[in-house]
């Protein structure tokens, strides 16, 4: 088997119910991404965006909060793109255009995999090592 990649620290901002809940209950459900992105993001991380419509509004101010505060931002979504693909705060954004929920997902999730590859790829470079 190929060497272990270096270790890269990675979060997924809705596994923690309590934080999504509080933030939910206590500020507003548009805000449980972008409240995390403030509390835990720093600049040059990656913020990578998930939205099966592209016009979730938690992803999009979460995408916005990043590349204000200098992250390379990512957006995946769905359909025609929506209000993802032409929003400016998106480095990139992938369009699966397809009108099945299913299939839009199981290609944001081969995205997904593909676009960590790449990055644990980029990682191993002699200048990023």
């Amino acid at each position: 088997p190929p060497p272990p990649h270096r270790p890269l620290p990675a979060l997924c901002l809705t596994n923690d119910v309590a934080v999504v809940t509080a933030v939910a209950n206590d500020v507003s459900f548009d805000d449980i991404f972008l409240r995390q992105i403030i509390a835990l993001g720093r600049p040059g991380d990656i913020v990578v965006g998930v939205s099966t419509s592209g016009n979730s509004e938690n992803v999009l101010r979460g995408v916005r909060e990043a590349r204000r505060r200098g992250m390379l931002t990512i957006g995946l979504a769905g359909y025609d793109g929506g209000r993802m693909s032409h929003d400016h705060a998106l480095d990139h954004c992938f369009v699966v255009r397809s009108s099945s929920v299913h299939r839009i997902q199981e290609v944001q999730t081969t995205l997904y995999h593909v676009l960590w590859e790449l990055v644990q790829r980029f990682m191993e470079e002699p200048a990023c090592a």
